[in-house]
C-alpha cells in the first residue's frame, strides 16, 4: 500500500511538472511611443550682460561645463581690479592697526571694525571673481545643444531670464507606455522589451522596464512603465522618434 501511494504521488508531481512546462507563454503586448531622456533644459544666464562670442552651435556634442557662449567680461574685469585694490588697502590697514593696538595705541573696537572691513573686501574680491566666472555660459551635463537662442550683441538679464541655449542629454534614452492594468499580470520591471521605429526598419533595439507605476490611472485604466533602451549600432535611435514596444514576458510559475 505504501508504496503504491508514493507511486500515486510521483506520477501526479510528474503530471503537474508536464502541465506546467507545456503552458503557453503569455502573448506579447504591442504598444506606440516615443523615445525621450530625463535631461533637457533650458539654459539662461546667471548674470546680465551683452554675448560677446558663441562658442556651442545647433547640434554640436558638449561636455559638461564646456562654454557655450560668453558675456562682455570688461566691465566684470575692472570690478575684479577694483576688489583687489580694495583688498590691498584693507590689508595694510588692518596690519598698521594691529601694530598699533600691539603698541596700546589703538581700541579694540577700532582694530575690529578695521578687520571686518578687510573681510568684507575679500568677499567683493570672490564676488568679482563668480560674477566672471558666471560670464561664461556653461553646458550643465553632457549632452548636444538641441537649439541656440543667444546672438552676438544681444543683451540678457538675469531679471528677463531669457534662453540662450537648449541643452539635451542623449543618454539614457527612455521610453514611456501606458499598459492596461491587466498588463501587470504579465510584466514585470527587468522584462525585455523589443524596440522598433516603424519610419525606419533597419533602427532595431532591445530595452529593459526600469520602472512601473505603483498606481493605476482611474480614468484610463492603464499604468505607466518605463522603457531603458539599448542605444542601436547605427544611432539612429534619437529623443523624440515614434517607436513601437513589444513587451515579452517570460512564462513565470
Amino acid at each position: 500500500m505504501r508504496l503504491f501511494r508514493r507511486a500515486l504521488v510521483a506520477v501526479s508531481l510528474l503530471a503537474i511538472a508536464r502541465a506546467g512546462a507545456s503552458a503557453p507563454a503569455p502573448a506579447p503586448l504591442t504598444v506606440a511611443s516615443n523615445l525621450m531622456v530625463e535631461q533637457e533644459v533650458i539654459v539662461t544666464t546667471r548674470v546680465s550682460g551683452v554675448i560677446d562670442s558663441i562658442e556651442a552651435e545647433r547640434g554640436a556634442v558638449v561636455r559638461k561645463g564646456q562654454p557655450l557662449a560668453t558675456l562682455d567680461q570688461r566691465e566684470f574685469r575692472l570690478d575684479l581690479k577694483a576688489a583687489e585694490e580694495t583688498l590691498s588697502v584693507s590689508l595694510a590697514d588692518l596690519k598698521r592697526y594691529e601694530e598699533l593696538r600691539r603698541l596700546n595705541l589703538t581700541s579694540e573696537a577700532e582694530f575690529e571694525q578695521k578687520r571686518s572691513r578687510h573681510e568684507l573686501a575679500l568677499v567683493e574680491l570672490e564676488r568679482a571673481k563668480l560674477v566672471i566666472d558666471r560670464s561664461v555660459v556653461r553646458a550643465p551635463f553632457d549632452g548636444i545643444v538641441a537649439d541656440r537662442y543667444a546672438r552676438v550683441g544681444e543683451k540678457f538679464t538675469v531679471e528677463e531670464s531669457k534662453p540662450l541655449f537648449k541643452v539635451m542629454a542623449l543618454e539614457p534614452l527612455l521610453a514611456r507606455a501606458y499598459l492596461p492594468a491587466s498588463g501587470l499580470q504579465t510584466v514585470k520591471a527587468g522584462d525585455e522589451v523589443t524596440v522598433e521605429a516603424p519610419d525606419f526598419p533597419e533602427a532595431r533595439s532591445s530595452g529593459r522596464v526600469s520602472f512601473i507605476s505603483p498606481v493605476i490611472d482611474p480614468g484610463s485604466g492603464t499604468v505607466q512603465v518605463i522603457v531603458r533602451v539599448k542605444r542601436d549600432q547605427a544611432r539612429v535611435l534619437r529623443p523624440g522618434m515614434a517607436v513601437r514596444l513589444t513587451f515579452h514576458a517570460p512564462s513565470r510559475p
